[in-house]
């Protein structure tokens, strides 16, 4: 075997330094390679192969950053059902017109989204109280819809349209 002991673990102790620096990036160890006896030629690869996946990791997370929103809080237009509940529940809400509200809860069931599964029940949960009159049953229809899909409906698809 022509390989001397030299010969055999430079190469296997620069493999493994690249590796676990490439293994585990970080500011640290793209900054500061880690010193070895015949490193001039791994340090080097070592430093830019770190940082190219640290430049491709802010490439790919600012191309995949959210559009600015269309709605929402003032001073943009309020989102569609947003604007729609405002002008068909709370109004009816108020005045405890629970024809109004039964109407309004009956055209929500429409409005599930794919994938909010308990979304229509709930809104004739709501119906129904709204036909018995029961202001509290239509509250408790309400509140049970927002806690269970508001944040993840404002998350995914606060623009849509209803």
């Amino acid at each position: 075997m022509a390989c001397t002991k030299d010969e055999g673990v430079t190469p296997a102790g620069s493999a493994s330094t690249v590796t676990s620096a490439s293994a585990t990036p970080t500011p640290t160890a793209s900054a500061t390679p880690t010193p070895t006896p015949t490193a001039t030629a791994s340090a080097t690869p070592t430093a830019t192969a770190s940082a190219t996946p640290t430049a491709t990791a802010s490439a790919k997370t600012a191309s995949s950053a959210k559009p600015a929103a269309t709605c929402g809080d003032k001073p943009m237009p309020p989102c569609p059902l947003y604007g729609w509940m405002k002008a068909n529940t709370s109004a009816a809400m108020s005045a405890q017109d629970f024809d109004a509200l039964a109407v309004a809860l009956d055209k929500v069931v429409a409005f599930a989204p794919a994938g909010y599964t308990n979304w229509a029940s709930i809104s004739k949960d709501g119906a129904n109280a709204a036909r018995a009159q029961s202001l509290d049953g239509v509250k408790a229809s309400c509140r049970g819809c927002h806690n269970q899909y508001k944040d993840r409906y404002k998350k995914e698809m606060r623009d849509r349209p209803i």
